[in-house]
């Protein structure tokens, strides 16, 4: 009764607390959380009851970084970055030069200060698009950034010439003087990825070693839940598919850059979901998510 009484202060509390200001284009971000959101309103589409903070209009106040997107490519389900590797064919060079031209647009679309760092910028990039957490080796010369555990998402050889392709386009733009270089290193090795879901906000997880539950990645201090394994777990499609409306169209843009056949697209999306996260997806269940990814 004391924690419901508790909770309910709580709620009022943050009833009176001053609104945010409405986003014109329906793009928000979240200095707490590292989260951006394509939403119609100020208020947290997660924790909607709970969450003290409230979503900054990009107009208002423009994204310090792009932090954001990294969470995404750390911490997300890394099934569109399996999607990408699976259907990209042809001349990998220019699929990577229209990955980097992309991810700059983006940047500029929601309004991200990101020339004023340069090498967040560039490490951004490489996570979003591999999946995997990096390592950085820097000195005078060079740089060196060092993927993990990568061929859990990717093929290697392809990852590595799209990169190739994209890196002119990306330092040109980030004024970068050092020499970049890449490396991989298997850490998990055949251990699997964890994957998890949080009941309380509806978000879906996939980094790290396997665990039952884990502490959230994007509010480890200040969130009250613990995201459980997959395999202990009940979630629906829905949940899935509401994370990628309200996300940024990254995945999208990607997909926009290369030639591919829609419906073998579909198809390999339908197994990823199977395979990696147990979902059966309807047919339209299906065309709901691919509007986020299809082009």
């Amino acid at each position: 009764m004391e924690m419901n009484e508790k909770r309910k202060r709580m709620a009022q509390k943050i009833n009176n607390l001053p609104k945010g200001s409405i986003s014109k284009s329906n793009q928000y971000w979240c200095v707490t959380c590292k989260k951006f959101f394509n939403i119609d309103k100020p208020v947290c589409p997660f924790m909607t009851r709970m969450c003290v903070n409230t979503p900054i209009a990009i107009e208002n106040f423009h994204p310090e970084s792009s932090e954001s997107f990294e969470k995404m490519g750390l911490f997300y389900p890394k099934f569109p970055q399996r999607l990408l590797s699976q259907l990209i064919e042809g001349d990998f060079l220019t699929i990577g030069e229209g990955f980097a031209k992309e991810y700059i647009n983006l940047l500029k679309d929601w309004m991200v200060k990101y020339k004023k760092q340069p090498m967040q910028t560039l490490k951004s990039f490489l996570i979003i698009v591999s999946g995997a957490e990096t390592a950085q080796r820097v000195n005078e010369q060079e740089i060196t950034f060092v993927f993990l555990d990568v061929e859990k998402n990717w093929d290697k050889d392809k990852l590595s010439s799209i990169m190739q392709g994209a890196l002119p386009v990306l330092v040109k733009e980030l004024d970068i003087k050092h020499k970049i270089k890449f490396d991989f290193m298997d850490i998990l090795g055949d251990k699997p990825m964890g994957k998890y879901y949080c009941p309380a906000c509806g978000m879906f997880f996939e980094f790290g070693m396997k665990k039952d539950q884990v502490t959230c990645p994007l509010m480890a201090q200040k969130c009250m839940f613990t995201p459980t394994h997959i395999e202990n777990s009940n979630y629906k499609i829905e949940k899935l598919i509401k994370l990628y409306k309200i996300n940024p169209d990254v995945f999208k843009r990607f997909l926009s850059v290369f030639k591919k056949d829609s419906d073998q697209a579909k198809t390999l999306l339908k197994n990823l979901l199977l395979d990696d996260w147990h979902l059966k997806a309807s047919d339209n269940d299906l065309n709901k998510l691919w509007e986020y990814f299809g082009t």
